[in-house]
């Protein structure tokens, strides 16, 4: 029996994206944000809608995750859990925006807004990938349990709480996890593997307080020039992380031009990718290192004195095969190292995420990837993603013998995290058909 969404569920679901994506579910707001609590209700209520049972899932100091379960007539069949988060990122620079951020809009088939593609579309995938099987079927082929969480954008640092605490409740045969990114428009993918992140901040002192720059100026180190040369020692002079003993591969399946990196990033006219090796081994299969903010006086309130104290984040991906604990060693070790002129340093650990290697052979992959070339017309690729989702090691660590396909709605042109984040909506109802596909197949699957 083909899957195919009706107009009128696409156009609820599309209602129901613009609804989601209007709650400004900032996470770095804290778990006690209105905004957070709001949105958590209400995709509590979407799934309600459809006949779940939801709960929320709550530990000290950490938004709800919404969970809940749909269970199938046939008590023996197998169980999929479902994954996706509705917090998002800050807004950023206002003015970098041409639209209001949570206000979205329409324009040429694409929603633009905070949150219109990461994740609040991986949410609504998993909503009409039931309805449509429900409107087809009029019941579940297996059971279904989902677990949308609240604080991925913050490398989910309550994750193992959660998992200590409810895990019993996640046990699944197969998950899917809708939080990553196709090739293009037109083109799906399977991730292959994620790369873990860690990050810290590094804190540089020279003086108690500061002095006149006529004065001491020339004999005593400002602390932000210090601060400087430590990150300058990070890259060597290609951009290659200098951080010695870290994991690192060079070679991939597919890549891309230099000049499409550049493109595709929105580089300025003169602008050179750093690096060595394969242009996407370098996103999907080595470490980066990035300059998160620094903290210093600013411009507007500077004044002449050598400025005592200065402080940067520094995150760190990770690729696959790199302990992640090893890697925040391994840097903070290079920040001491590294400081000059007897400077003071302080290195405070921050969050540490695993990488992840999926397993493409599995049936449910393969079933997934069925229902990509089913619903795309084209078969779908397999590629990694330099980005992080925190709880998926998580879950791989409490269900070893369940296969964990990660798939998105997202392509290069959603822009996520980013100014005038979007949405192709085309490629949101064809990731829904590819999910019911999956599931559906799922019943058939032996996942002894």
């Amino acid at each position: 029996m083909a899957l195919e969404l009706t107009t009128e569920n696409s156009d609820s679901l599309i209602r129901t994206l613009r609804e989601l994506v209007q709650i400004p579910s900032i996470s770095l707001e804290g778990p006690d944000s209105a905004s957070i609590n709001e949105c958590a209700n209400r995709v509590a209520d979407e799934f309600r809608s459809l006949g779940a049972s939801v709960e929320m899932l709550e530990i000290p100091d950490a938004p709800p995750a919404v969970f809940g379960e749909f269970k199938s007539s046939n008590s023996d069949a197998p169980t999929v859990l479902l994954y996706s988060h509705y917090d998002v990122q800050p807004v950023g620079n206002i003015e970098d925006w041409s639209r209001e951020p949570f206000e979205p809009v329409e324009d040429d088939g694409r929603l633009f807004g905070r949150g219109a593609s990461d994740d609040k579309s991986g949410i609504v995938t998993h909503l009409g990938a039931i309805q449509l099987l429900l409107d087809k079927q009029q019941k579940l082929p297996c059971h279904v349990k989902f677990i949308i969480e609240g604080e991925e954008e913050l490398g989910s640092p309550h994750a193992s709480m959660f998992i200590e605490k409810y895990g019993d409740k996640l046990h699944a045969d197969a998950v899917i996890i809708a939080d990553s990114s196709h090739w293009s428009v037109g083109q799906p993918a399977v991730t292959s593997s994620l790369r873990g992140v860690v990050d810290c901040l590094l804190s540089v002192r020279t003086l108690s307080a500061g002095v006149h720059s006529g004065e001491y100026g020339g004999a005593v180190p400002d602390a932000l020039m210090a601060l400087s040369r430590i990150i300058s020692t990070l890259h060597d002079d290609d951009g290659t992380v200098a951080v010695s003993g870290l994991v690192t591969k060079t070679e991939g399946d597919v890549d891309i031009s230099e000049s499409e990196m550049i493109t595709k990033a929105g580089g300025v006219s003169d602008l050179q990718t750093i690096g060595r090796g394969q242009v996407l081994s370098r996103i999907w299969a080595q470490p980066a290192i990035s300059i998160l903010a620094i903290d210093a006086p600013s411009i507007n309130e500077a004044v002449n004195l050598i400025v005592p104290e200065a402080s940067a984040k520094i995150s760190m991906r990770i690729p696959p095969g790199q302990d992640a604990d090893v890697a925040l060693q391994l840097l903070s070790k290079h920040l001491v190292t590294a400081a000059p002129w007897g400077v003071e340093v302080t290195v405070i650990p921050g969050t540490t995420a695993e990488a992840f290697s999926a397993n493409l052979n599995g049936p449910i992959t393969r079933a997934f990837e069925e229902g990509m070339a089913y619903a795309w017309d084209t078969a779908p690729k397999r590629i990694g993603l330099g980005g992080s989702i925190p709880l998926v090691a998580d879950l791989q660590a409490l269900l070893p013998a369940a296969e964990i396909v990660i798939t998105g709605v997202g392509e290069p042109i959603s822009r996520i995290h980013g100014p005038d984040e979007s949405q192709d909506l085309g490629e949101l109802r064809k990731n829904i058909i590819a999910e019911a596909h999956a599931i559906r197949s799922l019943s058939e699957i032996n996942t002894e």
